[in-house]
């Protein structure tokens, strides 16, 4: 006989699943719905296709996680400047991991993202090709570009890092390293900051020991990112059994503990800005952090959309790069 939990889980994923075909259904008859046949009194023709065409382009961006791909650059290039170290060589590879493993996780059908993401869920179909053409692409750039720069050490830090890393969502044994309770909140800060900091260190990069400050404000500012994501996926992760720290902690514990994060990097910065060099960019995230992820903060007090999460909360991964841009420009 099923347990109340595995009847209540079933019945979940088949609503949700009801729901995310509808979503779908009404994605794909929006452009009949919008045609210009219909509204000819109320948007001009040439208008209304401009709209389609900007709202499918960031459909695209946020689908194909080229936004948030483009968004660990900038927050990478950021760190090795701040670091004084040359970010170029490591861009790129930066880049073609994030693809890599994004679309990567987006082929497998997670149950718990009927329920988080439905739209982003129920949009996937349509970019299959394209998910494995970026797969495909991307490992292509992480194996060749170490081997023909004969660069071995990077080449086995990629396919180490990168074979741990799928484990995040690919079992073994039947488990994945998602459902260690809270990984999937500490597995995506950590892993980032590795790639974009260990790379360069590893290869000589020097200066990363006089800035444990600095380090310790960039892994709580994208923990803070990652609690976000998490928190949005809470009912999903609930129902499916991964503990994230939302999940362990429930959605009023886990705003404290973002209001905690924010204490601490908000310490982390103005002694970065009084004991670091680079007082100017600095000084401009000392206002900047506490006002964007402040807003955030509130706006989460409240249920939000894919799009707000799409946009806004990855959004932070451009932050330290305007803040940059304000300092130095």
């Amino acid at each position: 006989m099923a347990s109340p939990l595995k009847t209540e889980l079933h019945a979940e994923v088949r609503r949700c699943a009801e729901q995310t075909a509808l979503a779908f259904s009404d994605l794909q008859e929006a452009p009949k719905k919008l045609s210009a046949s219909h509204v000819k009194t109320a948007v001009p023709e040439f208008g209304l296709n401009l709209a389609l065409t900007l709202r499918r382009c960031e459909r695209g961006l946020q689908d194909s996680f080229l936004y948030g791909a483009t968004g660990i650059v900038a927050f990478g290039w950021v760190a090795c400047a701040v670091a004084g170290w040359e970010a170029a060589p490591w861009m790129g590879l930066w880049w073609a991991a994030a693809l890599f493993l994004y679309n990567v996780d987006r082929l497998r059908v997670d149950p718990a993202d009927l329920q988080n993401v439905p739209v982003r869920t129920a949009a996937s179909t349509a970019w299959k090709n394209f998910r494995r053409i970026s797969v495909a692409a991307a490992a292509g750039y992480l194996i060749l570009w170490p081997m023909w720069n004969r660069d071995w050490v990077t080449l086995g830090l990629v396919l180490g890092g990168s074979g741990f890393a799928l484990h995040y969502s690919i079992p073994l044994r039947g488990r994945r390293l998602k459902d260690v309770p809270g990984l999937k909140t500490f597995f995506a800060p950590t892993g980032v900051l590795l790639a974009v900091l260990g790379l360069p260190w590893i290869h000589g990069a020097k200066g990363l020991e006089s800035g444990g400050w600095a380090c310790g404000a960039a892994w709580g500012y994208l923990l803070f990112n990652m609690t976000l994501c998490d928190l949005r996926d809470y009912e999903g992760d609930r129902l499916t059994g991964v503990r994230s720290v939302p999940v362990i902690l429930g959605p009023s514990g886990s705003r404290r503990l973002l209001l905690v994060l924010l204490a601490m990097i908000q310490c982390a910065i103005l002694l970065c800005r009084e004991l670091a060099p680079l007082r100017e960019f600095w000084g401009v995230l000392a206002w900047a952090v506490p006002l964007y992820l402040g807003a955030l903060w509130w706006a989460v007090r409240q249920p939000r959309s894919e799009r707000f999460y799409e946009w806004a909360v990855e959004g932070m991964l451009y932050l330290p790069l305007v803040a940059w841009w304000l300092a130095t420009g």
